[in-house]
């Protein structure tokens, strides 16, 4: 039987900004498959060296977890079904998709799938939908039996945003003498709702405001002091996505 090793992983760093946290962990340590037993569904699991399952909560008493690990598999009574999703390469972008296969089982008559939000297919006909944007989703897929009798297998997907906002690029480098003496901020114009705050390496907030401009809006501003370093900034930008990563000053 194998064993199930669960590591504590402790998660990123703080910058002054409240955040909820997490607690993940690693099921598995060599990439091997388990299995468990989920309200008489036989739920297979496999695993990846430093993969974390976060726990993220229930529904209908099935316990939600936000993985890195694809696809998603079940047994129901013999039927197979396989659930594969891609997130979206940005947060301004619609290019995630949700697959469900169930296997060619020779007595099943026919397959209905039942996503939610329904708008997605509501002629319960697609094994596949495509042009999501991140969120979470959920899939059952409803099967007969060519005797009358029915099963189904239902899957909950979260389809991720890995890259934040596609169209923003912050430059890393700040030069205080040179022609690059502010945070640099391509496109940002095209979020004039987007707040931007600047904190040092202690978390003390620096600069905060929205309608950054190169003109009167900026950091750092001119004759500002401010000592070469290392520092951290947050573009929340609402419901289009947040970004946040370090810009070193030079003198």
């Amino acid at each position: 039987m194998n064993k199930l090793i669960f590591i504590g992983l402790i998660t990123l760093f703080s910058i002054g900004v409240n955040a909820q946290s997490i607690s993940p962990s690693v099921i598995n340590s060599g990439g091997r498959t388990s299995t468990t037993t989920i309200n008489s569904q036989t739920v297979i699991y496999t695993d990846n060296i430093g993969e974390a399952v976060i726990g993220t909560g229930s529904v209908s008493g099935n316990m939600i977890t936000q993985g890195f690990l694809q696809p998603d598999h079940s047994n129901v009574n013999g039927v197979s079904v396989t659930v594969f999703s891609g997130s979206v390469t940005c947060s301004d972008k619609r290019d995630g998709f949700i697959r469900v296969d169930v296997d060619n089982h020779p007595d099943i008559a026919y397959v209905k799938y039942f996503w939610t939000p329904d708008t997605l297919c509501p002629t319960h006909d697609c094994d596949r939908v495509d042009s999501l944007s991140a969120g979470t989703f959920t899939v059952e897929a409803k099967w007969m039996f060519n005797n009358g009798s029915r099963d189904s297998s239902e899957h909950i997907v979260i389809i991720t945003n890995k890259n934040g906002i596609c169209a923003l690029s912050v430059y890393t480098g700040i030069t205080l003498s040179g022609s690059n003496s502010k945070l640099t901020i391509e496109n940002i114009e095209l979020y004039p709702h987007a707040l931007v705050s600047v904190y040092n390496r202690w978390g003390v907030k620096l600069f905060s405001a929205d309608k950054y401009n190169y003109a009167d809006n900026y950091w750092p501003k001119k004759n500002e002091k401010v000592m070469a370093g290392t520092y951290f900034y947050v573009i929340d930008a609402g419901k289009d996505g947040v970004i946040k990563s370090w810009v070193e000053v030079f003198e």
